[in-house]
């Protein structure tokens, strides 16, 4: 078994930020040539929020389980924990009221942190069969 170190979560950071980063990307054109360009950037947007989501979360996270919530920064820190939840629920209201993006497409932007962590998993349970297998 491999032992958790800040090496090993930052690799699985980057690797996060990678797979969502693709997704993204090959979403993108997909739908900007079945859809249509407003199609394109309502994805983009939400795939955008959901970076900023779980980046903000992940950092308060850190910082309680690392600081155990003491510390100068801990007002920043809650309020980005905060204000990620303000931040969608007014990027989303603003998409209803306006009409501007597509809310579906908004909503699916928003799942990417949450395939790309999907995607993480069964790439890790498909490594460790294959090493196991090997063994």
């Amino acid at each position: 078994m491999i032992p958790i170190t800040e090496d090993v979560l930052e690799g699985l950071d980057r690797r996060l930020d990678r797979t969502s980063l693709i997704l993204t990307l090959a979403g993108m054109p997909v739908l900007f040539a079945l859809h249509s360009a407003r199609a394109a950037f309502s994805f983009g947007a939400g795939a955008l929020l959901s970076y900023i989501n779980f980046h903000w979360l992940k950092q308060a996270v850190d910082f309680v389980i690392l600081n155990g919530a003491q510390g100068g920064a801990g007002g920043r820190v809650m309020f980005r924990f905060v204000a990620r939840y303000a931040l969608i629920a007014l990027f989303l209201y603003v998409t209803i009221r306006t009409s501007i993006l597509s809310l579906l497409l908004v909503i699916a932007g928003l799942l990417v942190y949450v395939v790309a962590i999907l995607v993480e998993c069964v790439s890790e349970v498909c490594r460790v069969l294959i090493r196991d297998y090997r063994n």
